[in-house]
Parts: structure tokens; sequence; C-alpha cells
């Protein structure tokens, strides 16, 4: 058996960001815009999930992304070619986005514009987990093609998460994955988490995300 020490590291280094993080909470409560951190690896398919809701259910209401990520902005261009409005932040070696980032994205933006503000976070399962950007949830995006230890691999950031998904359920079968399989084990180690399966390609399971982030899909 291979030996496993585990180094625990716990400092408040945090503090003016949470300080930035509720002053970012009081000012979309003044205009009761509701915010969603959105996690995730590179390629479980966050944008593609942003382009989905974009296409799908802003008829009615308007969308304002911030992408986060190192030095790219293609994100960003494929999800505004569907109308919402897309804000980049490029962190350069910064492995995820704080609040100053998000307050300061903000300050550009008339909030009153917008119904629903999406944080697509820069693309790990590590860093962005413990950080506070203001929202009101946190949603960590997975998908069939990390393998079925992805849930046990990443304790902290299923535990931080208000809701998971599990994307691209479409290639289960090419992957050969039991998507079952993989939600009950997520259910036995994390009880409280609501993984919620979804293809943004083929749209299955996308209109029950969506209704339990709070979006409009009529």
């Amino acid at each position: 058996m291979p030996q496993v020490t585990n180094v625990k590291i716990d400092q408040k280094i945090q503090e003016k960001n949470d300080q930035i993080a509720g002053r970012i909470r009081q000012k979309r409560q003044n205009f009761d815009i509701p915010m969603i951190d959105i996690m995730g690896s590179v390629g479980s398919g966050k944008t593609s999930v942003l382009e989905y809701f974009s296409r799908e259910f802003a008829k009615n209401q308007k969308f304002l992304v911030i992408n986060g990520d190192l030095a790219t902005d293609i994100d960003a261009q494929r999800i505004s070619r569907f109308g919402s409005k897309c804000i980049q932040i490029n962190t350069g070696r910064g492995c995820h986005l704080m609040a100053f980032q998000i307050e300061k994205a903000l300050d550009t933006i008339d909030l009153q514009k917008y119904d629903f503000i999406f944080v697509e976070n820069v693309g790990n399962l590590i860093c962005p987990s413990s950080t506070d950007v203001g929202a009101d949830k946190k949603i960590t995006i997975t998908s069939v093609t990390e393998g079925p230890y992805v849930f046990r691999k990443h304790p902290v950031t299923f535990r931080m998460s208000d809701l998971a998904v599990l994307n691209k359920i479409d290639l289960a079968l090419a992957m050969d994955i039991d998507i079952h399989e993989i939600i009950q084990g997520s259910k036995e180690l994390y009880p409280q988490l609501e993984v919620v399966p979804t293809s943004a390609k083929t749209g299955e399971g996308m209109e029950v995300f969506a209704e339990k982030i709070g979006l409009s899909i009529n």
C-alpha cells in the first residue's frame, strides 16, 4: 500500500477578498440580480453550457457572463455569439478569479440592464472552490470524459458546491461510463449534494439544470 500523508494548511488569507465579496452581494441585492459561480476543469463543458443557456433561454432575459481565463477570450467570443454580454478577465498565472476582479468588472456595467449573472471561473477543480466571488451559489460542472473517480478525487470542491452537473452524458456509452453508478457514488460521498446529469450538446437535462439555478425557461 502506498503511504499517504495529508498536510493541512489553514490560513486566513482571504479576509479582504471576503469583504469585497460581501460588497458584491449587497450591490446585486439592490438590483435583485442572481449570480452563479461556475467551476469545472478545462473541457468539462462550462462554455458549452453557457452557450446553450444563451441560445435557448435568453429570449426574455438578459445574461451577463464574466469569463475567467489565463490568456484568451475564446470562451467569451463563443458565448457572446448568442447575445449574452461577456466580460473577459485574463488572470495570467492566477488559477482562479478573485472578488476584486469581479467587482471591477461589475463597476463597468449598468446592472439594471441584466437579469442574471454567470461567472465562468478559470478551468480547474482546485483553486476556485475556496474563494468567494460574491455569488449566490457555486456550481461544479464535471463530465463523463473525466472518468469515474472525479467526485472522489476532489472532495473540497464538491463539498463547497451547491449543485453538481455531470455533463456530456451523450458520451457515456463511448467512454464505458455508468452514469447511475457515478451519481450513486457521489451521493455516498456527499449526501447533501444533488447531481444533475446533462448534455449541453443534445440538451438532455439542461432544463432541469436551468430550473435548479432559477433560470426562466419560457
